[in-house]
């Protein structure tokens, strides 16, 4: 079963991970729009540490995975996993959308997500956009730390 959630920052608390047009930003939630980008399906088995899982749009439009876009920089886009009908496409947009659920870098009882893919890197929060990186000092650390919030669209 998949868990619905939203996640904001860790060190910007007004500000939750959202897919918009394409793109994985970090942003505040005004609109009805926006809470539906800001809500998504972990699609692993639990929402346990160690477990392995894609962060899925859950609101229309669907289908949508966070995906580490390596032609552009590294940047987290979102990408329509569920409409790759090439089976080796496929198979490596699921790799580059594939995270573990990791202890928050900076404060434990929240979560970090570490590619399974790239290993080094973590999503983390930069501009105002999201991206797969290296972390390595404590403003890293605080950028690639979440907090789940209850869904800003519930289930049903």
């Amino acid at each position: 079963m998949m868990a619905r959630i939203s996640l904001f920052s860790n060190n910007l608390p007004d500000s939750f991970i959202v897919e918009r047009n394409g793109f994985g930003d970090i942003a505040e939630i005004v609109t009805d729009t926006d809470r539906g980008d800001a809500t998504f399906d972990w699609t692993g088995s639990s929402m346990a540490f160690g477990k392995t899982g894609q962060l899925r749009r859950a609101v229309a439009p669907i289908g949508f995975v966070l995906h580490i876009a390596t032609f552009d920089n590294f940047r987290i886009h979102g990408k329509f996993f569920d409409g790759i009908i090439e089976p080796e496409v496929k198979a490596r947009v699921l790799e580059e959308s594939t995270f573990l659920l990791e202890k928050g870098l900076i404060d434990p009882n929240h979560f970090s997500f570490r590619s399974t893919k790239f290993p080094e890197l973590f999503i983390r929060h930069r501009d105002s956009m999201l991206f797969a990186e290296k972390v390595e000092t404590p403003d890293d650390f605080q950028s690639a730390t979440f907090r789940r919030a209850l869904p800003h669209v519930p289930q049903g």
